[in-house]
């Protein structure tokens, strides 16, 4: 059985974290870029190698020379970045760092404290700021960059016999020290070169550290009139395109100056032709500008990724199945179209932040609408009216609403076609709260991909899982027909709503983070991918089909393995349902997908669980891929005393139900390389076949005993027995045990013929 090793994981994320967070930065990844030691002693800075995750410090304090700094109660400021990976070439601007109380105190990336001491740059004397990492503000472990204001070299430290190396950092002047040095007191200055010229990051200290010919500065004056610092990202090219020879993104021709690379600054003015991202495209930029009137169009299949700013002011068109991962920051609309191909209901949720549904919204839509007052397909799901749950429609003439942030929606149209997003990118985690309604026993919630580009299921399950119920860990996306559980290798659509089940109602308890993104190709809307596996299907006379699934995967259980084995999806009730039971060590929940080992076939048999009613004609049959050779699977039915081999074309087992189906006992799945029919004894007693769970609080189910001569005791932990009765063979047996025995944990023993099977049950 898998186990969260909540511990083990705990400390491994925060080893993890912790390295992230403090290594792999070197001396001139940032450079000094802008200052004001006027005012409210702003700063400046350019990242020249991409930054995920990391605490960095800044000090005005002087280096001793042996790794730290002289003891003079300077100031220091913290800088976590986030998480979020900053691109090379990002300009981040550091605001009123001279009182944590200003209402613009902060970084425009990222988050900024004063950690001790008084940080402040003095325009009456010269300074020096020291950007380092530490395992804490006052043992750097790395010096990163430094900027010498004024031309006493003494601000930052003494320097090596070299005259360029500070004592004890391993900063150079000129690779990673900027000297500004034109006054011995300026008020300020910015870097005011060529942003665009180079072609690597690294080649652009040389431009930076020219501080005569390069910088603008203020001396006598007011610093304050230099901000706000330009935060126009550093590229190592520009090119505008031209449209030139057609519309296709990926060629040469249609710009000035080549395809734009992931560090180029893209111009998009409105020409003829309309620049188009197709033909499996993965297009890259630095940043992009969309003038007005102009339209940037990715098709399906196609992506786009920016390292840095995306600017609108004409129009981006996301074709279905399309993807854009935005880095830096985005302003303008853009509009998401996420195309469904019938008229069925599907779960959705906004790819775009801004949209919002009313009538035009949903006319626009060609929502299946009811008429005035009445319900439109436009819904949210409520799980605290009932164990199922229920939908909250849109009223015709309501409201004007917001499509929230990643929150999934019941749509349906009147015809096959496309939901319509236009908003703006989400450039920000969504953090939800997914809660356990109906007195805890509905923990559905409908929430949904909050970005326009693609999410790997197992990578949010992960994020999550200390809040998803462990038999549930899943998303359940719904195909038209049945709910589907996404996991492994699964990606969730732009634009697809999906349930996941909550093990608590802690506020704040999911989170989807930009860092999840990612571009795909071949991800159908509200499917999930084939894998190695045997379908088992079930079919009444009106036709309405259901099913479950069972894969083999290498180190797989048959009891519960979390994030492998799928609960049921309950969310909605129905009468009419297949499921499994864990093939060992069942505590009564229905899988709609089960893990097994692929090393042990011939020993496993699985419980098979119907729903249905009586007078119903049923027929089972299989689908199956990838099985070894040679391997059989056949359908028992205890009740008739039949085995069907099911794995042969066109092959499937019928049976008229005299009562009504509801649960496990009856059909079990086999599987073999000899022939069941054959050698399979189907009146021998198998003990394997037997379950014993608490199906309730207080009720004890026994399912598929087929012992006439059987007992059950019940023994508390210290081995005092405070129940014993005797058993019939029988499908399914229900025992409710009395309040007298008291709340605690018991250990159940059931004794047959065919050998004694012992279980331990939690009475509340």
């Amino acid at each position: 059985m898998r186990k969260k090793h909540i511990f083990l994981c705990m400390v491994c994320l925060c080893a993890i974290n912790t390295s992230i967070g403090q290594t792999s930065l070197s001396p001139g990844d940032i450079a000094f870029i802008g200052f004001n030691t006027d005012g409210d002693d702003d700063f400046s800075i350019v990242v020249l190698s991409d930054i995920t995750n990391k605490t960095i410090y800044f000090s005005d304090n002087e280096t001793n020379g042996t790794g730290g700094f002289i003891d003079n109660n300077e100031g220091v400021l913290t800088w976590i970045t986030g998480i979020k990976t900053i691109k090379s070439g990002t300009v981040i601007n550091f605001n009123d760092t001279d009182n944590e109380s200003n209402i613009d105190f902060g970084a425009s990336i990222g988050s900024l404290s004063r950690s001790s001491g008084s940080f402040s740059l003095s325009a009456s004397t010269k300074d020096g700021i020291v950007a380092y990492l530490g395992t804490d503000e006052n043992i750097p472990t790395t010096f990163i960059a430094a900027i010498q204001i004024g031309n006493d070299s003494a601000e930052l430290g003494s320097y090596d016999l070299d005259g360029v190396t500070l004592t004890g950092t391993g900063l150079v002047k000129g690779t990673s020290i900027i000297i500004f040095d034109d006054s011995a007191t300026p008020d300020g200055a910015v870097y005011n070169a060529s942003r665009s010229s180079q072609g690597a990051y690294s080649n652009y200290y040389s431009l930076i550290a020219d501080d005569v010919n390069n910088w603008t500065n203020v001396v006598n004056g007011d610093g304050e009139t230099l901000l706000p610092f330009s935060q126009e990202a550093f590229t190592t090219n520009t090119t505008t395109w031209t449209g030139g020879t057609s519309s296709v993104w990926n060629l040469a021709g249609n710009w000035d100056n080549g395809i734009p690379t992931s560090s180029s600054f893209v111009s998009i003015p409105n020409v003829p032709n309309s620049p188009i991202i197709s033909s499996g495209v993965s297009a890259v930029a630095g940043n992009i500008t969309i003038d007005t009137g102009e339209i940037l169009t990715i098709n399906s299949a196609n992506s786009l990724t920016l390292g840095g700013i995306l600017t609108i002011s004409g129009d981006l068109t996301i074709n279905s199945g399309g993807s854009l991962i935005v880095s830096g920051t985005s302003t303008g609309n853009l509009t998401y179209s996420v195309n469904v191909g019938d008229t069925n209901w599907h779960l959705v949720s906004s790819p775009v932040l801004g949209e919002q549904y009313d009538d035009a919204w949903n006319t626009t839509n060609s929502i299946n609408v009811s008429g005035a007052g009445l319900n439109d397909a436009v819904s949210t799901y409520n799980n605290t009216t009932s164990v199922s749950g229920s939908w909250n429609y849109f009223q015709t003439g309501g409201v004007a609403t917001n499509f929230n942030p990643g929150q999934g929606y019941s749509l349906k149209r009147i015809s096959a076609g496309n939901y319509g997003f236009i908003g703006t990118f989400p450039t920000s985690d969504v953090l939800l709260t997914i809660s356990q309604g109906f007195g805890t026993l509905n923990k559905w919630n409908l929430i949904g991909n909050p970005f326009p580009s693609y999410i790997k299921a197992s990578d949010l399950i992960t994020a999550n899982s200390l809040n998803l119920t462990d038999t549930h860990e899943f998303v359940y996306v719904w195909n038209g027909t049945n709910y589907v559980a996404l996991g492994g290798t699964d990606y969730i659509h732009p634009g697809q709503g999906f349930f996941v089940n909550a093990d608590n109602s802690t506020a704040d308890n999911f989170v989807i983070t930009e860092s999840l993104q990612s571009h795909q190709t071949g991800v159908t809307f509200y499917k999930g991918s084939q894998n190695p596996t045997i379908k088992v299907l079930v079919k009444d006379q009106e036709n309405n089909q259901k099913f479950t699934e069972i894969k083999y995967l290498k180190n797989s259980t048959k009891g519960l393995d979390p994030g492998f084995d799928a609960g049921t999806f309950t969310g909605q009730s129905t009468s009419f349902s297949l499921y499994t039971h864990l093939a060992s060590n069942s505590n009564g929940v229905n899988f709609m997908l089960q893990s097994l080992p692929d090393d042990d076939y011939e020993n496993t048999v699985i419980p098979l669980g119907l729903n249905a009613v009586s007078g119903k004609e049923i027929t089972f049959s299989i689908e199956h891929q990838n099985l070894p050779n040679g391997l059989m699977v056949f359908l028992e039915d205890t009740q008739k005393k039949t085995i069907t081999r099911l794995d042969e074309n066109t092959s499937t087992y019928k049976v008229l139900l005299d009562d009504d189906s509801n649960g496990i006992g009856r059909f079990y799945v086999h599987t073999s390389t000899s022939d069941l029919r054959k050698v399979l004894n189907l009146y021998t007693k198998n003990l394997n076949q037997v379950s014993v769970y608490l199906s309730s609080d207080r009720n004890l189910r026994i399912v598929g005993l087929r012992s006439d001569t059987s007992t059950l005791s019940i023994y508390t932990i210290l081995g005092t027995r405070v129940y014993y009765n005797s058993l019939k063979a029988k499908t399914l047996i229900d025992i409710d045990l009395s309040d007298a025995i008291k709340q605690g944990i018991y250990i159940v023993q059931l004794n047959t013929n065919e050998g004694n099977m012992n279980k331990k049950i939690f009475l509340k």
